[in-house]
């Protein structure tokens, strides 16, 4: 009977082996853990959710660059051709011209992430584009268009130093503030 009992396990064990061998662990009998070992079967588990999910970040990181590389591409050909796009000779269609530009730009805008260069460029690129628009208008002597293309691009000026350098402006300011507040205090009497 022992003996009987001890071939009926060693086949078992042994089909068991090559299945995992053959098939992966897909297959494979599930490891149960003693209640001795608990804490070590935890920190396991907890060792591969974080493995799978730094692979997951990292599937996500990647994906991300292929669409940034992407975007930088799309622009870039966009780009170009904003930069060879002539200027309408008609006072209407020259005006209908520079909305589109002035449009694509609040579209774009600017950003102070490295990534987005390709945002900054594009929206410059537009940005030269409306000033050579201003340049005809006043040349064709359409003074309400001109003075209109004028204030779009001391605000367009604006809105891209902002968002290219509010948030440095913004910390030097506080900063500012609370080193003033300080002093006012007394807080800087011992030096």
């Amino acid at each position: 009977m022992f003996k009987q009992s001890l071939f009926k396990e060693l086949g078992t064990n042994t089909g068991k082996w090559v299945s995992n061998k053959v098939f992966g662990d897909n297959w494979s009998t599930p490891y149960r853990f003693s209640n001795s070992g608990t804490g070590m079967a935890r920190k396991a588990l907890k060792i591969e959710k974080e493995i799978e999910e730094k692979k997951i970040d990292n599937q996500l990181e990647i994906e991300k660059l292929k669409h940034v590389f992407a975007q930088n591409r799309n622009y870039q050909k966009i780009k170009n051709e904003v930069i060879a796009m002539p200027l309408p000779d008609s006072r209407d269609d020259l005006f209908t011209f520079a909305n589109f530009i002035v449009s694509n730009i609040y579209g774009s805008g600017w950003d102070h992430e490295d990534e987005k260069d390709y945002l900054n460029d594009f929206s410059d690129v537009c940005l030269n584009k409306l000033k050579q628009c201003n340049i005809k208008f006043k040349v064709l002597g359409a003074q309400f268009e001109s003075k209109y293309l004028e204030k779009e691009i001391r605000t367009l000026k604006r809105k891209r130093f902002f968002e290219k350098y509010g948030m440095i402006v913004f910390g030097v300011i506080f900063f500012a503030v609370i080193i003033y507040l300080n002093l006012l205090v007394g807080n800087f009497d011992d030096f």
